[in-house]
């Protein structure tokens, strides 16, 4: 069976009978030879003289060779080697070639000698799929000779035809050709005189367009006088028993020419065959044309499945609805991957049209509400409004001095999606929000301008990037790119350097971006930061590393696990494969006789046994849920009368004691966890940049908050001060600023559109009141000109120059002082 798209190869067949005792590779010369391949529309090619059919170069030194197949043919006596090739509609593919030989038997053949001068092959057609047009324009020469007749003739196996004493020279006919002699349109004449047509050149009989073989001997073999015609064989004198039967092949036209011919054997015209033709005929009762149908919409090849819409930063707006639905769509198809409660949840239901849908404005963001229908339940039942009963305003909570209690503010909202797929719904708070006079084109503009031309006003780009949340960041970013043509990052490149360049590339990149990259790094290149993966895989949730999973995959076009495998070894590998496939339990619920059986199983695979079976501890660590796990943890303590944390300690080391640790710190007290870590990289000698922005840009909008306050309890100090001691420069500006948080201070330079779209909304006497400015530099009292001329000269005179001295008086003294100064320097000196 050929592979998909292939052609089939055809088939040769000999049509005949199946005889006993006689192989199938043993024909006559009356043997039709049919090809048939099992690729439709496809055009069949083939030699017999042992040679490769080709179908693009059919002659070989002005020969044909190759010819085209059109319906069966009849091979000459002799060994026959017939090799046939399939080749598509298109010319493009072909098939295998198909090789077959035949001992083909001579079972009477004319005994004139024919010879044909500049005949050309009757399968010389064109390629093309037209109809194909029979040519025969060759002059035709034949010579008969007289038979001896007192001489016996031969006798052989094979009867020989003999020329009959009724025919007569004349010039032969070709059986396919047209003639204007209504005798030899007959086909069978039996005159004095008959044609003897050609026998074409060639190792085979070709076929007419018919689809019938060709009559070479010129007509009807049972019109013949002194032959015999049995089963379409023809011979002379007494048939021969051991010929071959085979049955006489018409064509379609053929049968009803000869059913429509009068049986006296009389000449038929032209006018009767149409005639006969015509009343075959169905008659068919002519109906007014009607317009032709539309043709149905014609289906595509290949139909693929529609893909999901990618969710964008933010929607187009302006009035166009769709894309705002559009742009919704697409943010819950992404939250549902992340969300299994909400996936699982919105999956169950059958769920009918929609009745309801509500659009709200709530300040810091919009809320939808959609009701559907549930098939099968009126609305009615429990869609009616309540009643409205009168509002009876409750009793204020008051504290002890019976002043009422200030109400709570519940902790922001998360700024990026990422920030919000945190393994448990804790209150925490970071310290970078989101600005609410935010302008990415002016924050462009300020970034811009800050590294235009000769050195960098490195506060301008602390005061736009730390100050913003991650989404407008990256706002700032595609704008930055829009608006001057160049890459923001590219440019930070060539203005900055060391702690402050990675801590901005970091601020720049998207959560999951920033995480992927990370990896990608300490994987990259000889070595393996196993810190920087125990990190990251073991604080992250199943939302968030199945994300980083997704934009490691189209960043680098790699997948994480196996670069994980391919890096790391031992225990370690299992540990963060196992994270990897992001298949903690997510659920709330603690059962205690799960967690006392966990607590068990760890206590005897470690402190009960020599050894430790490090694949249990991996087990329970990676698979259970947060609640869970501190259950699992309170049960191991009443069983080992020891800390999960010490049992760790004595049985594990290296990688995987510390990946152990940090999933076992972070179930306790994440914050608690980033603080011991921010600690370990000021403390001592030297400090530990990578891991100190790693944590800072990660964590600041998420539970910076909390980190500080666990910081503070951990060492006694608070974290700004531990930062503003180890750091210095622009780095420890940066880093302070993230930490802080809080509103940009208003000394942010603006400049171009930021400067007008600063001051554009002022009001005018706000404007004069800004325009009142308070100079520095104020008009020196008792001045004297010329004694300050005498200290410039001095400091000017001899070896080296008296800078400070210089400044002291151009310093302090004002311009029309300075003018003064210089109008005497001329006198005194003669030049300036």
């Amino acid at each position: 069976m050929p592979s998909a798209g292939a052609v089939c190869p055809p088939q040769i067949t000999p049509l005949r009978k199946h005889i006993p005792g006689i192989v199938k590779s043993k024909v006559d010369t009356t043997t039709l030879i049919e090809l048939v391949s099992d690729t439709p529309d496809c055009k069949l090619y083939f030699t017999s003289d042992g040679s490769k059919p080709s179908a693009f170069q059919r002659k070989i030194g002005g020969k044909e060779v190759t010819f085209k197949y059109v319906g069966p043919f009849t091979l000459r006596s002799g060994k026959r080697t017939l090799k046939a090739i399939a080749v598509s509609r298109d010319g493009m593919r072909e098939s295998d070639v198909v090789t077959k030989q035949f001992n083909v038997e001579d079972i009477g053949a004319p005994s004139a000698d024919y010879t044909t001068d500049d005949y050309n092959s009757f399968f010389e057609t064109s390629d093309l799929d037209t109809d194909c047009t029979l040519t025969s324009g060759s002059t035709l020469k034949s010579s008969h000779k007289k038979s001896n007749l007192k001489k016996k003739p031969q006798r052989s196996t094979t009867p020989i035809r003999s020329k009959s004493p009724m025919r007569k020279t004349k010039t032969p006919k070709e059986a396919w050709a047209s003639s204007s002699s209504p005798v030899l349109d007959v086909g069978a004449y039996d005159g004095p005189e008959y044609p003897t047509p050609e026998m074409p050149d060639g190792p085979f009989n070709p076929v007419n367009y018919s689809g019938t073989q060709i009559n070479v001997w010129g007509g009807n073999p049972n019109a013949w006088p002194g032959m015999n015609a049995n089963s379409g064989a023809v011979t002379f004198g007494q048939p021969n028993q051991g010929i071959i039967p085979c049955s006489t092949q018409f064509g379609y036209l053929t049968e009803n020419m000869i059913q429509g011919c009068n049986p006296e054997n009389r000449h038929v015209t032209v006018g009767e065959l149409r005639k006969s033709m015509e009343g075959r005929r169905p008659q068919i009762k002519e109906k007014p044309p009607s317009p032709p149908p539309s043709p149905p919409p014609r289906a595509p090849a290949l139909e693929y499945p529609p893909k999901d819409p990618v969710p964008n930063t933010i929607s187009p707006g302006n009035g166009d609805f769709k894309e705002n639905i559009r742009h919704v769509y697409a943010h819950m198809l992404e939250y549902a991957k992340g969300n299994k409660d909400f996936r699982l949840k919105v999956a169950e239901p059958k769920m009918g049209k929609m009745l309801e849908a509500k659009f709200e404005d709530e300040g810091d963001g919009y809320r939808i509400s959609v009701v559907m229908a549930r098939p099968g339940v009126p609305r009615d039942l429990f869609g009616k409004p309540p009643k409205v009963e009168p509002k009876v305003e409750p009793k204020k909570k008051t504290n002890g001095n019976g002043k009422p209690k200030p109400k709570e503010t519940p902790p922001p909202k998360k700024s990026d999606p990422y920030f919000a797929m945190e393994t448990e719904n804790l209150e925490t708070e970071g310290t970078v929000r989101p600005y609410d006079k935010f302008n990415a084109e002016q924050d462009a503009e300020v970034l811009r301008n800050a590294m235009k031309g000769l050195g960098t006003d490195e506060d301008s780009i602390i005061n736009v990037l730390a100050y913003r949340s991650n989404p407008q960041r990256h706002e700032i970013y595609t704008t930055y790119k829009t608006m001057f043509g160049k890459d923001l990052i590219e440019d930070l490149k060539g203005e900055l350097s060391g702690g402050f360049l990675d801590t901005c590339k970091a601020l720049l990149m998207q959560p999951a971006q920033y995480d992927a990259y990370l990896l990608r790094k300490a994987i990259k290149g000889l070595g393996t930061d196993e810190d920087v993966l125990i990190e990251i895989l073991c604080t992250r949730s199943n939302a968030q590393i199945t994300e980083i999973k997704r934009v490691y995959k189209e960043k680098f076009n790699k997948e994480l696990e196996k670069d994980i495998i391919g890096d790391t070894s031992g225990h370690l590998k299992r540990l963060l494969v196992g994270l990897c496939q992001s298949n903690r339990s997510d659920s709330n619920e603690v059962d205690r006789n799960k967690a006392h059986q966990d607590a068990k199983a760890m206590y005897e695979a470690g402190e009960k046994k020599w050894g430790t079976d490090e694949s249990r501890f991996n087990v329970i660590l990676v698979s259970r849920s947060y609640p869970q796990l501190r259950a699992t943890f309170e049960e191991y303590k009443k069983i080992s009368k020891k800390d999960i944390e010490d049992a760790l300690k004595s049985e594990m080391s290296g990688d995987l004691l510390r990946g152990f640790l940090t999933i076992v710190r972070c179930v306790k007290n994440k914050a608690g966890h980033f603080a011991r870590q921010l600690q370990k990289t000021m403390k001592g000698l030297g400090t530990d940049d990578d891991t100190l922005v790693r944590i800072v840009v990660s964590r600041c909008e998420i539970d910076m908050v909390q980190i500080k306050e666990e910081f503070q309890k951990l060492t006694g100090q608070t974290l700004e001060q531990f930062v503003a001691d180890d750091l210095s420069g622009d780095y420890r500006n940066i880093i302070l600023s993230i930490i802080n948080g809080g509103p940009p201070p208003e000394t942010a330079a603006k400049s171009g559109k930021a400067f007008v779209e600063a001051v554009k909304n002022k009001t005018e006497e706000e404007l004069v009141k800004k325009s009142k400015w308070n100079p520095t530099v104020k008009a020196a009292e008792n001045f004297n000109a010329e004694n300050d001329v005498e200290v410039l000269r001095k400091a000017m005179k001899g070896f080296g120059t008296d800078e400070k001295a210089i400044i002291n008086v151009l310093g302090f003294r004002d311009n029309a002082q300075r003018l003064e100064i210089a109008k005497s320097l001329k006198l005194w000196l003669g030049r300036i």
